[in-house]
């Protein structure tokens, strides 16, 4: 608890810093969720690219499937090793969220208790003792669950809608490609793209509504994130393979060039057994 106290107390510094030039608490909130994405960018890339590559291989996943189907020993080591070659990690997908955890925790305290964690005498600290703080009409304090009737839950409700749907818009850039829907990994992997999005829009409910004005920027940021590095990664395996095509086009044009390299590593073999012995 210590440590979220001491996320919570920097989380607060950080509004109180932003509220200064901003002057809107949830804008504020907006501004920050921004800046921790961009923080946590290298572990966002590194989930993305785990991700895709995990969709691209499930071809040859399938294959190995079939292969292996009476040896599930031999069936992991295969895909143990296919992993390592494309740079797939399994746990990739879920390792920015647990990164992000501890700011959630800490975020919750900083929006229920406020003024236990900002700097005092600072702006937001005399804002939020006076007034409360709205944005576009909800309490940013209070989770949806307390606004009050259903016509003041309104707001409320279609904030934690566009929740639900920017994650699942979100795990559907991702996953959109799979091209084997009998492969157990795909179906897993798309079972947590549809259960993910359902469940933060559950807990949704009973969180402080500046927490889930959190979570909806960073689907939102997100988005435009893996866009950007899904167009990258499409850009660099077109290239990687564009080169490989002309490689082999230019040995099947040249026999003699490839017949000389082949020379040239049969020497260099000799020459390297010699030295052994």
């Amino acid at each position: 608890m210590a440590i979220i106290e001491q996320f919570a107390i920097l989380i607060a510094a950080v509004l109180s810093y932003m509220f200064e030039y901003i002057d809107s608490y949830g804008f504020a909130i907006v501004l920050l969720t921004i800046v921790i994405n961009i923080v946590i960018f290298p572990l966002t890339l590194r989930q993305t690219r785990s991700t895709k590559r995990m969709q691209d291989a499930q071809p040859e996943l399938q294959k190995l499937q079939k292969q292996h189907k009476e040896n599930k020993e031999e069936l992991n080591k295969a895909v143990a090793e296919l992993y390592k070659e494309k740079g797939i990690n399994p746990l990739g997908c879920i390792f920015p969220l647990i990164v992000q955890m501890p700011v959630w925790f800490a975020l919750f305290r900083v929006l229920r208790e406020p003024l236990l964690f900002l700097p005092g005498g600072s702006r937001l600290s005399n804002y939020l003792s006076g007034t409360t703080p709205l944005f576009y009409g909800m309490d940013l304090q209070i989770p949806p669950s307390e606004a009050g009737s259903l016509i003041e839950k309104a707001p409320y409700l279609f904030l934690i809608l566009l929740v639900i749907l920017s994650a699942l818009y979100q795990q559907n850039q991702i996953t959109k490609k799979s091209s084997s829907p009998n492969n157990p990994q795909a179906k897993q992997m798309q079972t947590i793209g549809k259960v993910m999005p359902l469940f933060f829009g559950f807990i949704s409910w009973t969180l402080p509504t500046g927490l889930v004005v959190y979570f909806l920027t960073g689907n939102i940021f997100r988005i435009g994130q893996q866009a950007l590095i899904v167009s990258m990664e499409d850009k660099d395996g077109k290239s990687k393979q564009d080169t490989e095509e002309k490689e082999v086009g230019e040995k099947k044009d040249n026999p003699d060039q490839e017949k000389g390299e082949q020379k040239m590593n049969s020497r260099k073999n000799r020459k390297k057994r010699k030295r052994r012995k």
